[in-house]
């Protein structure tokens, strides 16, 4: 659940969630959405895929607004470009859920760090 355990105070865990903030400046152009391959038919009499049923492979970019799933065609030039894409909004994911834990464990440190601190002096 969390990995953050008591040994650890808040200074450590501030540097550590510093480093992965510095981290998110170097993640490119990202997407987000699941990249899907649809096979289906064309509809043109004379292609292999009405023929011999044969169908045609695409790839599409599917993901939701609202609560929908929309879809978007991704042309083949784009195919690798979109899955670096991809991968990129994969790992901001990763990494901001990684930061939302840490300021979770700053938060729950704060008062026992703050009592410590105060029956010190």
């Amino acid at each position: 659940m969390n990995k953050y355990k008591l040994k650890v105070n808040t200074v450590w865990l501030k540097r550590k969630r510093d480093s992965l903030v510095k981290k998110l400046g170097q993640i490119g152009p990202f997407v987000d959405g699941s990249m899907v391959k649809v096979k289906r038919r064309c509809g043109n009499k004379r292609c292999k895929c009405y023929l011999k049923g044969d169908k045609h492979e695409s790839y599409y970019l599917h993901y939701k607004v609202k609560g929908v799933t929309k879809a978007v065609y991704i042309p083949v030039d784009l195919e690798d470009e979109v899955k670096k894409w991809n991968q990129e909004y994969k790992k901001l994911k990763e990494i901001t859920s990684e930061i939302s834990k840490i300021n979770k464990s700053i938060i729950k440190k704060y008062v026992t760090e703050k009592r410590l601190k105060k029956g010190r002096s």
